[in-house]
């Protein structure tokens, strides 16, 4: 028979040891995982939208103007805009103003609007972006030849809020300036 010989203080001392750096180690991971977690918003939307445009020769005096509006999700955390809780996800399109004065500074919303299309239309009502995805919303629009276009892209998602009685979005857009060329 093999008589069990039992624990000398310097083996429990090292177990207890062992047992405490393995917490130490899990708790901290834990908590740094927390804190990063929350520093990035916990499970809040981010999109990058960025917009991508090509003229094309139609006709005549008039030119295809094919804009590209891609969005990516960049989170692992999925999202979904809903029309019915007042999200909103649109492409404007103005006509910029040739007649200004020399240092004019023109906004985003200057100029006469041509169109505003919107982008959730063709998804029903919801506009889901799974985690780490892109889309890429196509449109096309006839221009004249000699006009200056600001293309705007605007996201606009409820964050849960009503203020003054309407649903409070938060929003993120992309804008750019297109020259149709004879």
């Amino acid at each position: 028979m093999v008589a069990k010989s039992t624990p000398t203080m310097i083996e429990k001392a090292d177990f207890v040891l062992r047992v405490l750096t393995f917490l130490a180690v899990v708790i901290a991971g834990g908590g740094w995982a927390l804190y990063q977690y929350k520093l990035s918003g916990l499970d809040g939307w981010v999109n990058n939208i960025t917009l991508e445009t090509k003229v094309l020769p139609y006709h005549d005096k008039l030119r295809l103007l094919v804009i590209h509006v891609k969005s990516k999700n960049p989170r692992n955390v999925e999202f979904t805009l809903k029309s019915k809780l007042g999200d909103t996800f649109e492409l404007r399109i103005r006509k910029i103003a040739t007649d200004v004065n020399e240092n004019t500074v023109i906004g985003e919303d200057d100029g006469s609007l041509i169109q505003k299309i919107d982008l959730m239309k063709s998804a029903e009502g919801e506009y889901q972006l799974l985690p780490s995805a892109e889309t890429d919303d196509m449109r096309t629009i006839v221009v004249p030849v000699n006009t200056t276009v600001s293309l705007t892209a605007e996201m606009n998602i409820h964050n849960g809020d009503i203020k003054q009685g309407k649903p409070d979005t938060d929003f993120n857009s992309a804008s750019t300036i297109v020259r149709i060329e004879p």
